[in-house]
């Protein structure tokens, strides 16, 4: 099982998502981008994700201009030769790696997150009501 497309990757990494956080959302406009998706945790963190199939460094650049509305921020890339060198990348950024391992067809944490340091206090009550609104909407 292979993914052609981001979407297939997001709808494989739902029950991850059903078991993993209270709230979220696909999709979420912030500014001129979008965030493929935002949550709000068990802790009540929010936390938002990129999705992406093959380009990681493009995950993680999006990962960390999206980082100011959240406590934590992902990438979520399908299992492939180059795990390790996107774990140490993300690691030096604080950016957590989700992998959709196919044998098992799950996606599991294999670094996690960390705090965001440098958060903007508008994005993030943006973040929070938005979320607050459109709640749990599947894909």
């Amino acid at each position: 099982m292979a993914f052609q497309f981001e979407r297939e990757l997001e709808k494989a990494a739902i029950p991850f998502l059903d078991e993993n956080f209270s709230l979220y959302s696909w999709q979420v406009p912030l500014y001129n981008r979008v965030v493929d998706c935002a949550a709000i945790d068990k802790e009540d963190n929010l936390v938002g994700i990129e999705f992406k199939l093959k380009n990681w460094k493009r995950a993680l650049e999006q990962a960390q201009k999206n980082a100011n509305a959240f406590d934590y921020i992902y990438v979520c890339l399908p299992n492939a030769n180059n795990v390790d060198k996107v774990i140490r990348a993300a690691d030096e950024s604080g950016i957590g790696v989700l992998i959709f391992h196919f044998g098992i067809e799950e996606v599991k944490v294999e670094l996690p997150a960390s705090k965001i340091k440098r958060q903007w206090q508008p994005n993030v009550n943006y973040m929070r009501e938005f979320l607050s609104q459109r709640g749990k909407i599947d894909n």
